[in-house]
């Protein structure tokens, strides 16, 4: 997948979701170089320059990611990103991705460190009642980038949203990691011990639907998504610095993961396994290429957790090596239609063939549930086929590989 506008706006702004509050006051400088040293300590990381920081109001938060998202992201991909969700299944035919992006940041940013500006901004309905410890995740990043570019550092490929969002999982998940540390040690202890981490690790763990309406209503992959670079990020983070000690903290700015795979499975981090980027057929002589993307381990289980089952989602999905879809557009728009025709050509390749056998037979249940008319045809150990009202379908496995041509005019 893209995710374009929220990968790109967290380019430029790191938002400090999911924090609760408690009764305080606004930090003062002091305050903040004080927990500065304690990172530095903890990491390594040189304090290189004085800290900016200001409140910022709700409005002005709404004002803030608009104008990101207008200077950061060209409309056209935010289409494409639309149109890739609604064509995988993802969102319906009606998602606005751009407003619910917006309505999404502006809900969760209680405070938030500028990539681009070096600054820290402090919103002022949190201000009286900030937590220590979403400063202390502010403060990590802001530390970090003194020490590397971190707008620098996201934007390296912002159109290979694998290698993106687990760049964004490395920023993220050290500033968490960093904050359950900081309070361990307060308490004489670390979370490098396993035992220690059982403690103060929180896991599956979701923000409060009355406190979080706007997420609690976003579809499950934006959800996920969001979720994703702290949650998977804490525990990437954990095993490296079991596996590197101190040096971890700058070796995974150095040498980051390329893929959701490489995070949820440190050993193929450490062991450089790349992803798998299967290879799709050429369009057909009426279409042309319009939108490509690659599909990894996080996409594929949202997408089997959204239509199946939880366990079957958490079985499989480990098992698929890389994954790519490309969108195919009309090569001349049809008199009487609002937009050219679309289709799906996605491709998924597996770590065996008994794993490939069961995407496929899962990914009946994905095709089914997605359109809301399908009429289904032939099915058999090596394919699937039927149409939609998006089109006529068929999947087929080759070996490992599992390929989808969805959205067809006529029978393939």
């Amino acid at each position: 997948m893209t995710r374009v506008a929220l990968v790109l706006f967290l380019a430029a702004s790191s938002a400090g979701a999911w924090q609760e509050a408690k009764p305080g006051k606004l930090p003062d400088a002091a305050e903040i170089n004080a927990i500065l040293h304690r990172l530095s300590d903890i990491t390594g990381f040189r304090i290189r320059r004085q800290l900016p920081f200001q409140l910022i109001t709700r409005d002005q938060i709404n004002d803030y990611v608009k104008k990101q998202i207008k200077h950061s992201v060209n409309p056209k991909d935010i289409y494409a990103e639309e149109l890739s969700l609604r064509k995988l299944g993802f969102v319906t035919a009606d998602f606005d991705l751009r407003q619910t992006t917006i309505d999404l940041l502006t809900e969760q940013a209680a405070a938030f460190y500028d990539f681009h500006q070096k600054k820290l901004f402090i919103s002022d309905w949190a201000a009286s009642s900030m937590r220590e410890e979403a400063l202390v995740h502010e403060l990590a990043h802001a530390l970090a980038d003194q020490n590397f570019n971190i707008e620098k550092y996201l934007n390296k490929d912002p159109a290979d949203a694998e290698e993106s969002l687990a760049r964004q999982t490395v920023v993220e998940g050290q500033a968490s990691w960093l904050t359950l540390e900081y309070t361990a040690r307060q308490a004489g202890k670390t979370i490098s011990d396993a035992a220690t981490a059982q403690q103060y690790f929180r896991h599956d763990v979701e923000p409060d639907d009355q406190q979080y309406p706007v997420f609690s209503r976003a579809p499950l992959y934006l959800r996920a998504t969001m979720l994703f670079p702290y949650e998977e990020g804490e525990n990437f983070q954990q095993a490296v610095v079991q596996h590197d000690g101190q040096s971890a903290f700058a070796i995974v700015f150095a040498k980051p993961p390329v893929s959701t795979s490489q995070v949820l499975h440190p050993d193929r981090y450490f062991a450089k396994i790349m992803p798998v980027i299967p290879e799709l057929p050429k369009p057909t002589p009426d279409m042309k290429a319009a939108i490509q993307g690659v599909f990894g381990e996080e996409d594929v289980e949202v997408m089997l957790r959204q239509y199946t089952s939880i366990p079957l989602a958490q079985g499989l999905a480990p098992g698929m090596v890389g994954g790519r879809y490309r969108i195919d557009r009309n090569r001349k728009t049809v008199k009487g239609e609002k937009e050219q025709h679309t289709s799906l050509v996605f491709a998924t390749e597996w770590d065996s063939e008994d794993s490939a056998v069961a995407f496929l037979n899962a990914y009946q249940s994905v095709i089914e549930k997605k359109w809301k008319r399908v009429d289904s045809g032939d099915h058999d150990a090596l394919h699937i086929s039927g149409k939609s009202e998006d089109g006529y379908y068929r999947v087929e496995r080759r070996g490992k590989m599992v390929l989808s041509r969805e959205g067809f005019s006529g029978k393939l």
